[in-house]
This record gives C-alpha cells, structure tokens and sequence, in this order.
C-alpha cells in the first residue's frame, strides 16, 4: 500500500510538473496542457442532474459538467450555466458563430391531422407531439427527426385519447398527463423512446384536470393549476419519478386559472397568463422556487393579456408566444430570468393562433399545429 501511495503521488507530481501531457500520444500538442490522442474512446466529463450541479460552491468559470436532466454538456460562464446545442455553444442563448436573428423556417407538416391541444416534448436528438383534438379527441405519438426532415409514427399514447394534457420531460422519459377525453383526467404516463413503450404511472393525488401547466425541475415534474368543469386551480404538485409518488407543494401565488403558459430555466419555473373562470385575461409572470417552496411575482409578460399560448426554453432564454384575448395573436417574447426582462422577438412565420405545440431540439425551436379558426398542422423551426 505505500508503495502504491508513493506511485500515485509520484504520478500526480510528474503531471503537475509536466510542460505538456500526452495521453495516447509520445508528441502532446504544445498548446495543450493535456492531449489525449484516441481512436475508440472519448473523455468522460463529470455527470450529474441539475439539483447536484447546482451544489456545486463557487463553480470556476469555464468549468464543464455533463448534465443528465438534458442530456447536455454545460459550462459556467460566471453568471450562469449555459448549454451545449447541436449549433454550438449557447451564449445566454445565442449560438456562437452565425446567428439566425430570429428567424422562422417552415419545416414539413406534421404528418397525421390537424389538431389543437396536443402535447410536445423532446427527449435526446427527437421531438415528439401527440394526443389533441382535430374535432376527435386523439392519442397517435410522432416523432420528429430534424436531420432527416421526417416524422415517424410511434407506440400510441397508452392513456385514452384526449386533449389538453400536460406533459414534461426527466432525463430520457417523457411523461404525459391530466386533460380531457370528455371528463377530466387525472392520470399519468410515462414514454421510453428506446423502447417505444408507455407504462403507467402513480395518478396525479389533486383533482382530475384539464388545460393545467407542466415543467420540470431536477429530476422532478410539476403539473399545477388547469380546471376541473366547476373551478379554476391553485393546487401545484411535483412528481418523483423514483418514488413514483407525488408531493403538494405551495399553491400557484396568483388567481386560479386555466391555460397558462410555464417553462423551467435552470433551477427555477416560471408560469402565469391565462383566463380566470370570471373571463379575465392574465398577463401575470411568477416565479418557483422548489427548493425553497415559494413563488415570487416578476415582470409581467411584455405581450398583451391572453389565454392558450404557447412555450418553449432555448439555453437561458424563455420565450412565449400565441394565445388569444379575443383575437389570435402570433407574436413572439423572450424573457430573460437574470434581468427580469421581456423582449419582442420576430413574429411568428405562419398564422396567428391558439393552443399549438413546441419542442425544442438543441438551440432550435420547433413550433406549430394548433387553431387559427382551423385547426393547424404546420410546423416552423425557430433559430434565434
């Protein structure tokens, strides 16, 4: 034992010591502190979820980490941590390099029916929308492959056919829940897309629901407010996929409604906007906290009031857009959670429209299906 303490640390001393180390090479690039030189093998960065990256005590700017929630490389850049997408760095959300100054690019229709209050997620390098209602309440699943251009059917949704779910992503597993299949629903699925398969999941302990909120936060799901036929909701509960139960958590700070509009950043959620039962419109933008269990009002949506928008998360930047207060609406508002600030972004590219789906795959959004007074099937990818 002491003499492998002695060649461990002799190792360590040479290392240190050393101008330049190669691994798998006798010639190290001399720019480089360390080369590794492999043709069968990769580098293992540390891998962790977003609950343990952030106990992480006065991370060094540039340090990396693998990020399980995401299936992402992130690095800190001081203020923040920002992801790895399939463009390349995001830098507060916009890729090095070329830009795309918010452009939209119509990308093939999706390819069953028309539909309205569908459910979208991604899960790795594939999007995926399913359930809604193109006048029949729905449950076939596609997946959307970007570099091919394509949709593929898969496994049907193993729930009953509905609209107005909610849904979220942890880790590789998507997971669909609550909605309306002609009564409320309380129920949750749980999608391997290995697999292709849906397994039933613990059901939602608050009342069944329709039109609630979803987002995820380390490794655990929140599906919060929506309407049971006689009230709007407050109640907001979290789901641990391990345990396979779910815990209530604070209630929604602000006036119980449907159709709001959430996302997570980091280690925070955001929701608000919507309809009250009274008719009210809300443009109301709060805060979670789930360590701390607490919502704090922030600024509100730069946007007009509105119900049945839509959502959607690009590296450190959430952005909403849709909805209706009386008059569809295709505009477009980023919001950043550092500055507390909402910024227009370039209109939608298609129609003006309600409850349609978003998915985001790597620094690229990829937005449609919905109603404009029909129901919609067009999809359009979204580079900022």
């Amino acid at each position: 034992m002491k003499i492998l303490s002695f060649l461990l640390l002799g190792f360590c001393w040479l290392l240190a010591g050393a101008q330049n180390v190669g691994i798998g090479t006798p010639a190290p690039n001399a720019s480089a502190k360390l080369d590794i030189n492999s043709t069968n093998s990769g580098l293992l960065l540390p891998r962790m979820n977003t609950t343990q990256r952030n106990l992480i005590a006065s991370p060094a700017t540039g340090l990396l980490i693998f990020n399980t929630d995401n299936n992402s490389l992130e690095m800190w850049n001081a203020t923040a941590w920002l992801s790895f997408g399939s463009a390349g760095i995001l830098n507060n959300g916009v890729p090095v390099g070329p830009t795309c100054n918010g452009t939209w690019t119509q990308k093939p229709d999706f390819a069953a029916t028309a539909r309205m209050r569908p459910v979208a997620f991604c899960l790795g390098s594939k999007g995926y929308i399913g359930t809604g209602n193109d006048g029949t309440n729905r449950k076939d699943f596609w997946e959307f492959d970007p570099l091919t251009n394509s949709w593929t059917q898969k496994a049907d949704f193993g729930g009953t056919a509905r609209s107005g779910a909610a849904a979220f992503t942890i880790g590789n597993k998507g997971y669909i829940g609550t909605g309306n299949d002609g009564t409320y629903r309380k129920d949750l699925w749980e999608y391997d897309a290995l697999l292709n398969t849906w397994t039933q999941k613990t059901d939602l302990t608050g009342v069944a629901r329709n039109y609630a909120v979803a987002f995820s936060i380390g490794g655990k799901g929140y599906i919060g407010g929506g309407a049971d036929g006689s009230n709007d909701r407050v109640d907001f509960w979290e789901y641990d996929p391990i345990a396979n139960n779910w815990t209530a958590k604070a209630n929604f700070a602000g006036p119980a409604r449907g159709g709001m509009a959430g996302f997570a950043i980091g280690s925070k959620g955001y929701t608000g906007m919507g309809q009250t039962s009274v008719g009210a419109f809300r443009k109301d933008i709060w805060e979670f906290d789930p360590l701390a269990n607490t919502w704090t009002p922030k600024a509100d949506f730069g946007g007009t009031a509105r119900t049945g928008a839509t959502a959607f998360v690009i590296g450190n930047t959430g952005y909403i857009g849709f909805g209706t207060n009386g008059t569809s609406r295709k505009d477009f508002w980023a919001f950043d959670p550092v500055a507390n600030t909402w910024l227009p972004k370039t209109d939608f590219g298609g129609t003006a429209r309600i409850d349609a789906a978003a998915f985001v795959i790597g620094s690229k959004a990829f937005v449609g299906t919905g109603f404009d007074g029909t129901n919609r099937k067009d999809i359009w990818e979204y580079c900022q």
